[in-house]
């Protein structure tokens, strides 16, 4: 999958969960930073990590 892709899945439920388009713009930049700083791995674990621990 690429990034384009991964963004597109991103954006699907900002639609369902009606975001405005900032709220979705600042999800996309901010998706987009983190595809640079982090590998597909520690996103995962991070990701994952940060939502249990809500």
């Amino acid at each position: 999958m690429t990034n384009k892709q991964a963004l597109g899945y991103m954006l699907l439920p900002c639609k369902d969960l009606k975001l405005d388009k900032d709220q979705a713009d600042k999800l996309w930049d901010a998706m987009f930073q983190n595809m640079d700083e982090f590998t597909e791995e520690e996103a995962q674990e991070k990701g994952h990590e940060w939502l249990n621990s809500h």
